[in-house]
């Protein structure tokens, strides 16, 4: 297999595997967007952690392909391959705006979940300001004080 088939081969496989965590995230949203259970997030966080070690090593395996082709592993490299192999170009297109979908909702979701945090913080500061003592020790449990 030549390097420009690999290269196809694992942009390819880099597209279909953000596509399968678009819907991760867009599920993810969806349950933020509820009344989440602690299982369930925990599920989704496991699930978006294999999802980006999975997209890292294709990310890597890219990588060595472009410098295997003596470019960088950059966009400048991907820009000049796809010059040289034109047939390249709609696949690295479609890649670079599932990335940036993917990235806008992970932001969006994590700015949901950031408001969460927030108001459970406030919640909790209210409750010890009324109580005049910790309600909670840094391991979680209610204080025996």
């Amino acid at each position: 297999m030549s390097h420009i088939d690999a290269l196809l081969q694992c942009v390819d496989e880099q597209s279909a595997l953000l596509n399968d965590f678009i819907q991760l995230l867009e599920a993810e949203n969806a349950l933020l967007l509820e009344t989440p259970s602690n299982e369930a997030l925990g599920s989704l966080t496991t699930r978006k952690n294999d999802y980006a070690r999975r997209l890292g090593e294709l990310d890597q395996a890219r990588s060595d392909l472009l410098t295997a082709m003596e470019q960088p592993a950059d966009r400048a490299g991907i820009d000049t391959v796809c010059a040289m192999h034109p047939d390249l170009r709609p696949a690295f297109d479609m890649l670079f705006e599932q990335a940036a979908q993917a990235s806008a909702l992970n932001q969006s979701n994590g700015q949901i979940l950031q408001t969460f945090i927030d108001h459970n913080q406030q919640a909790l500061d209210t409750l010890r300001s009324l109580m005049g003592q910790d309600l909670y020790d840094a391991r979680g449990r209610l204080s025996n004080k």
